[in-house]
Protein backbone atom coordinates (compact mmCIF):
# COMPACT_ATOMS: atom_id res chain seq x y z
CA UNK A 1 0.00 0.00 0.00
CA UNK A 2 2.90 2.52 0.75
CA UNK A 3 4.60 1.89 -2.27
CA UNK A 4 1.40 2.00 -4.62
CA UNK A 5 1.09 5.95 -2.49
CA UNK A 6 4.98 6.90 -2.97
CA UNK A 7 4.43 6.48 -6.59
CA UNK A 8 1.20 8.11 -6.97
CA UNK A 9 2.66 11.18 -5.11
CA UNK A 10 5.81 11.12 -7.42
CA UNK A 11 3.85 11.22 -10.55
CA UNK A 12 1.50 13.96 -8.81
CA UNK A 13 4.63 15.84 -8.19
CA UNK A 14 5.91 14.96 -11.43
CA UNK A 15 2.97 16.45 -12.62
CA UNK A 16 2.48 19.81 -11.42
CA UNK A 17 6.09 20.70 -11.30
CA UNK A 18 5.74 20.02 -15.32
CA UNK A 19 2.36 22.56 -15.43
CA UNK A 20 4.06 24.69 -13.39
CA UNK A 21 7.38 24.78 -15.30
CA UNK A 22 5.25 25.40 -18.70
CA UNK A 23 4.50 29.46 -20.02
CA UNK A 24 0.92 29.73 -20.42
CA UNK A 25 0.07 31.69 -23.69
CA UNK A 26 0.27 35.13 -23.86
CA UNK A 27 -2.23 37.43 -25.45
CA UNK A 28 0.36 39.32 -26.62
CA UNK A 29 1.32 39.07 -30.15
CA UNK A 30 5.22 38.69 -31.23
CA UNK A 31 4.09 40.14 -34.69
CA UNK A 32 5.64 43.85 -34.48
CA UNK A 33 4.93 46.53 -36.54
CA UNK A 34 3.40 44.06 -39.37
CA UNK A 35 0.82 46.27 -41.44
CA UNK A 36 0.04 43.48 -43.80
CA UNK A 37 0.65 40.36 -42.09
CA UNK A 38 -2.08 39.62 -39.45
CA UNK A 39 -1.21 40.57 -36.23
CA UNK A 40 -2.69 37.41 -34.89
CA UNK A 41 -0.07 35.19 -36.98
CA UNK A 42 2.09 32.63 -34.88
CA UNK A 43 5.69 32.74 -34.73
CA UNK A 44 5.67 29.37 -36.78
CA UNK A 45 3.73 30.89 -39.56
CA UNK A 46 6.06 34.19 -39.45
CA UNK A 47 9.14 32.05 -40.14
CA UNK A 48 7.39 30.07 -43.01
CA UNK A 49 6.12 33.18 -44.73
CA UNK A 50 9.70 35.23 -43.97
CA UNK A 51 11.28 31.93 -45.61
CA UNK A 52 8.90 31.84 -48.52
CA UNK A 53 9.12 35.67 -49.10
CA UNK A 54 13.42 34.59 -48.88
CA UNK A 55 13.10 31.95 -50.98
CA UNK A 56 10.87 33.79 -54.17
CA UNK A 57 13.45 36.11 -53.87
CA UNK A 58 16.59 34.84 -53.65
CA UNK A 59 17.57 37.06 -51.01
CA UNK A 60 18.16 36.41 -47.04
CA UNK A 61 16.68 38.22 -44.61
CA UNK A 62 18.78 41.17 -44.85
CA UNK A 63 17.56 42.06 -48.23
CA UNK A 64 14.22 44.22 -46.09
CA UNK A 65 15.64 43.81 -42.49
CA UNK A 66 18.72 45.71 -41.21
CA UNK A 67 20.88 44.78 -38.64
CA UNK A 68 20.73 46.10 -35.53
CA UNK A 69 22.43 50.04 -34.58
CA UNK A 70 26.07 49.52 -33.52
CA UNK A 71 26.54 49.21 -29.78
CA UNK A 72 23.46 47.03 -29.47
CA UNK A 73 24.63 43.39 -28.46
CA UNK A 74 24.23 40.67 -29.33
CA UNK A 75 24.18 41.86 -33.18
CA UNK A 76 21.28 40.62 -34.76
CA UNK A 77 18.49 41.14 -37.35
CA UNK A 78 16.63 44.26 -36.71
CA UNK A 79 12.72 42.83 -37.70
CA UNK A 80 10.75 45.67 -36.48
CA UNK A 81 12.37 48.76 -38.28
CA UNK A 82 10.94 49.84 -41.59
CA UNK A 83 14.89 51.46 -42.44
CA UNK A 84 15.01 49.80 -45.59
CA UNK A 85 12.71 50.79 -48.25
CA UNK A 86 12.82 46.65 -49.26
CA UNK A 87 10.71 46.31 -46.56
CA UNK A 88 8.13 48.76 -47.65
CA UNK A 89 8.58 47.84 -51.11
CA UNK A 90 7.60 44.01 -50.22
CA UNK A 91 4.58 45.23 -48.73
CA UNK A 92 2.89 46.91 -51.44
CA UNK A 93 3.83 43.71 -53.53
CA UNK A 94 1.49 42.06 -50.83
CA UNK A 95 -1.00 44.09 -51.04
CA UNK A 96 -1.08 44.57 -54.72
CA UNK A 97 -0.82 40.54 -55.10
CA UNK A 98 -3.70 39.93 -52.03
CA UNK A 99 -5.42 42.55 -54.35
CA UNK A 100 -5.00 40.40 -57.71
CA UNK A 101 -6.30 37.08 -56.19
CA UNK A 102 -9.08 38.27 -54.23
CA UNK A 103 -10.37 40.46 -57.65
CA UNK A 104 -9.42 37.81 -60.41
CA UNK A 105 -9.57 34.86 -58.42
CA UNK A 106 -11.62 35.19 -55.31
CA UNK A 107 -8.65 34.31 -53.53
CA UNK A 108 -8.64 35.64 -49.90
CA UNK A 109 -5.36 35.53 -48.17
CA UNK A 110 -5.49 34.83 -44.88
CA UNK A 111 -2.00 34.43 -44.86
CA UNK A 112 -2.27 30.42 -43.29
CA UNK A 113 0.07 27.22 -44.13
CA UNK A 114 -3.03 26.24 -46.45
CA UNK A 115 -3.13 29.93 -48.13
CA UNK A 116 0.74 29.70 -48.51
CA UNK A 117 0.59 26.66 -50.43
CA UNK A 118 -2.20 27.21 -52.86
CA UNK A 119 -1.84 26.77 -56.20
CA UNK A 120 -5.01 29.46 -57.46
CA UNK A 121 -3.09 32.24 -56.25
CA UNK A 122 -0.13 34.84 -57.22
CA UNK A 123 2.55 34.82 -55.04
CA UNK A 124 5.93 36.65 -54.90
CA UNK A 125 7.56 33.80 -56.96
CA UNK A 126 5.12 34.49 -59.79
CA UNK A 127 7.24 37.23 -60.84
CA UNK A 128 10.55 37.39 -59.29
CA UNK A 129 11.53 33.41 -59.81
CA UNK A 130 14.32 33.46 -57.20
CA UNK A 131 15.54 37.27 -58.07
CA UNK A 132 15.46 40.21 -55.84
CA UNK A 133 14.17 42.50 -58.95
CA UNK A 134 12.02 40.48 -61.65
CA UNK A 135 13.59 40.74 -65.17
CA UNK A 136 10.93 41.66 -67.57
CA UNK A 137 11.41 38.64 -69.98
CA UNK A 138 8.43 37.19 -69.04
CA UNK A 139 6.96 34.92 -72.00
CA UNK A 140 2.77 34.95 -72.30
CA UNK A 141 1.92 30.90 -73.57
CA UNK A 142 -0.78 31.56 -76.74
Amino acid sequence: MNKKLIIYAGVGLFITVGVAATHPPTSESSCKNCKVIPKNIDDEQMERLMHRMSHDLGSGCTFCHPFTKPGVNPMRVDFVTDELPAKNIARKMMIMTDKINKKYFGFKNDYSLEAMNSKLALNCNTCHRGLPKPNNHFSIPK
